[in-house]
Order: structure tokens, then C-alpha cells, then sequence
């Protein structure tokens, strides 16, 4: 093989090695976080080791398929302290998997490999250590996957990992109206009805036996969360500390569902309408994708923004965004490939500097409804507003690439 061949493939290793130092030495010396979720998947995977059945037999707040990722370390020791970095290394292997995945999108489209990789590991230093205590890398990665298998042609491949990453954090599945709005688009009805049947077929057979034996602590455990508050770190409580701080509202912080959250009038009508919102920004968004895509065209080169755009909406109108949910973002700054890709990156690069500053740097201050963090945390998510407008924005600019073969 000549070496300008072999040339790609240094770069891929060279980043991987930098990936792997980052989690292994930076994300435990400099740039660190005290708080991690690892306990708590620590006894949730004990309890099942133990033959406990989640939803029956213990509360279990995540979708049935998040276990395998909690078991897998747990099956090799019971030790807490081992599996929690046992569990870090889990993380650090899905995000080389990652940028394996990277990799293979930038050969694909003909792309200088180390600009794409540059992007994939500035958006997880922009996120920070967080990444490596919690278990949000996973469904990002399989969205990612998803994706890939999707421009390549294999679909029903494509559909069966979007529906274990619903099935591993809900939010994948405002993929799915962008897969089918391809096909629409393009007369692809087989693929429609395949890819309905495959995604349904998995959710169905994973979901049902354990629907069936808790199905009251299921319904319990939607009813929970139907009934949370605004969360303290939320683009609504922003906005509504912000009003309290000029005087024309009234909030009160409390503890309860696990979490900060805004008590008042006002802020308890937000919490009631914010799943409407959820869903009517969504659609125009689907709509504005119906509108977009041509057929004909491969959309590789706008599956990346329209991916950042409909989970950005999601972070912006959910009741709750705590610190770890940008991480669904990472895998797709990459895939952005018009002249918008460097403001899109910048502004996530700065929603992560504040988001790591609030949280954990600042949190306290911010429970105290401190001026300066209440107007921190104001700008974070106005940053968030930015970054769908900007990927909305980038939609529109022709590409730069040459066209794909479509799918």
C-alpha cells in the first residue's frame, strides 16, 4: 500500500489516541467533575444480578434497554469501585466507536478525514468529563450509526438501531419523521413500510415483557414525569429567573422529582404545556424538511444540521436540561458540512464552557438564584436557541461536496 494510502489511517489512529488520553487523564486531572450517575446504574444493575425485574420489582426511571449498558460492567465485578471505571472504559470504547464512525463518513463522502475528527473530538472537549460519568453517549452514538446505515442503503439496519437508541433514551426517535419525510420524498414506499415494521417489531418485543409484568409502575413512572416542574437549568427557567430578577415575577425553587425545580403559577402552566410546544416545534420542523428535500438527492449533506435541529428543539422546549443531554449533540457536528459548520461548532463549543461552569463549577450559586449565574445561565441557553437557529440557517446553503449516490 503506498504510504499517501496509508495516510487516513495514521490520522485515525492519532486521534483515537488522543480520545483515549483525554478520557483517561484530562477528564480525571484538570477537567473533572465530582458528580457521576455510575451509583446509581451501579444498583440498578446489582438489583438485577440480585433477580430483581425493573419496573416490578424496583423503580427503573430509563427505557428497558439502557440495562444492557449498566450490566455489562456490573457482570464483571461487584466491586463499585471497579465498575465504575469499568463503566468509564464502556464510554470511552463507544466514543472510539464514534470516531471510528467518523472516520468512515469522511472516506465516504471524500472528505479530508482529520477535519471531521478535529470537529467529532472539539464537540466532546466542549461537553467535558460529564461524557465519561454518564450513560448519554450511548444512544448518541447509535443515532450516529443509524445514520450512517442509512446513507449506505441499509435501512432496516438502520431502523433496528434507532429503535434500541429509543429504546436507550427516548430521544432518537425524532429521527424516524426525517428517515420517512426521505423516502416520502423520494416514492420509496417499501423502505416506509419496512423500516415502520422493523422499528416497531424491536420496540414491541423488548418493551412488552416488561410492560406486561410492571405495567403499573410504568404507568406510574409516566405519570411522574407528566407531573414534574420546570427544571431549574431549563430554557424556561432561564427566562423566568431572569423576569424575577427584573421584578416582574414571582418563582420559588424547590427540590422534588429528583431535581431543582421552579414552583409559582407561571411556571407551573409552562410545565403543562411545554409537551405541546415540544410537539409543535417538531412538526414545523418536520414540515420545513418536508419542504426542504428534493428528490433524488442523498442527505448526507443535511442529516447533520437536521438532526442538531430537531434534538435542539427538544433540549429547548423540555421542562427539564440537565448538564448531560448536549452530549446527544456531539456525533453530528461533524456531518455539517457548509461554510455554517465553524459558527455552529463555536456556539456549542461555548453552550459547553458555560454549561460545565454552572454545572458543576457554579451550581451551588445558582441554587441561591445568584444575579450573575441566573444571567449565565440566560445566555447558555440562548446560546441553545442560536444553535437550532444556525442549523436551520445552514439548511439553506448549497453544498460543498460532491453529490453522494443516493440511498
Amino acid at each position: 500500500m503506498k504510504p499517501g494510502n496509508l495516510r487516513p489511517y495514521f490520522q485515525l489512529m492519532l486521534f483515537g489516541l488522543a480520545l483515549i488520553l483525554i478520557f483517561l487523564v484530562l477528564f480525571n486531572t484538570l477537567y473533572k467533575t465530582p458528580y457521576t450517575a455510575s451509583v446509581l446504574y451501579f444498583n440498578y444493575a446489582s438489583y438485577v444480578i440480585n433477580g430483581g425485574i425493573p419496573y416490578r420489582d424496583f423503580g427503573f426511571e430509563y427505557p428497558p434497554f439502557a440495562l444492557v449498558f449498566f450490566l455489562l460492567p456490573r457482570l464483571l465485578t461487584p466491586n463499585y469501585g471497579l465498575f465504575a471505571t469499568l463503566f468509564e472504559i464502556e464510554t470511552l470504547v463507544f466514543s472510539l466507536i464514534g470516531l471510528w464512525l467518523t472516520y468512515q463518513i469522511s472516506r465516504l463522502l471524500g472528505k479530508a478525514p482529520w477535519k471531521m475528527l478535529t470537529v467529532y473530538i472539539l464537540a466532546i472537549l466542549a461537553v467535558g468529563p460529564i461524557i465519561a460519568r454518564q450513560y448519554d453517549i450511548f444512544p448518541a452514538i447509535m443515532v450516529l450509526l443509524a445514520v450512517y446505515y442509512f446513507e449506505t442503503g441499509r435501512h432496516k439496519t438502520s431502523w433496528a438501531i434507532l429503535a434500541l437508541g429509543t429504546l436507550t433514551k427516548i430521544f432518537p426517535i425524532v429521527l424516524a419523521p426525517v428517515f420517512l419525510i426521505y423516502y416520502l420524498r423520494n416514492r420509496l414506499y417499501k423502505p416506509i413500510w419496512s423500516g415502520i415494521i422493523t422499528f416497531a417489531l424491536i420496540n414491541l418485543v423488548i418493551a412488552i415483557p416488561f410492560f406486561t409484568i410492571g405495567q403499573d409502575a410504568i404507568a406510574g413512572l409516566f405519570k411522574y414525569h407528566a407531573m414534574r416542574g420546570i427544571q431549574v437549568e431549563s430554557t424556561y427557567s432561564a427566562f423566568l429567573l431572569a423576569a424575577e430578577k427584573l421584578g416582574l415575577t414571582r418563582v420559588t425553587l424547590v427540590y422534588n422529582f429528583g431535581s431543582w425545580n421552579l414552583a409559582g403559577p407561571l411556571p407551573d402552566i409552562l410545565a403543562r404545556v411545554s409537551p405541546y410546544l415540544t410537539l409543535f416545534v417538531l412538526l414545523a420542523a418536520y414540515w420545513y424538511t418536508y419542504r426542504l428535500i428534493k428528490p433524488g438527492e442523498s442527505q448526507f449533506f443535511r442529516i447533520g444540521p437536521l438532526s442538531i435541529l430537531v434534538i435542539t428543539l427538544v433540549l429547548i422546549t423540555s421542562k427539564v436540561l440537565s448538564p448531560q443531554y448536549p452530549i446527544w449533540l456531539v456525533p453530528l457536528f461533524s456531518l455539517i458540512l457548509s461554510r455554517w459548520r465553524y459558527p455552529v461548532l463555536v456556539t456549542f463549543i461555548l453552550i459547553g464552557g458555560l454549561t460545565y461552569f454552572i454545572f458543576p463549577d457554579q451550581y451551588l450559586a445558582l441554587l441561591n438564584l445568584h444575579p450573575l449565574l441566573v444571567f449565565i445561565l440566560l445566555i447558555r441557553d440562548c446560546l441553545i436557541i442560536l444553535l437550532a437557529v444556525l442549523a436551520a440557517t445552514s439548511l439553506n446553503q448549497k453544498r460543498v461536496m460532491e453529490q453522494v449516490t443516493p440511498s
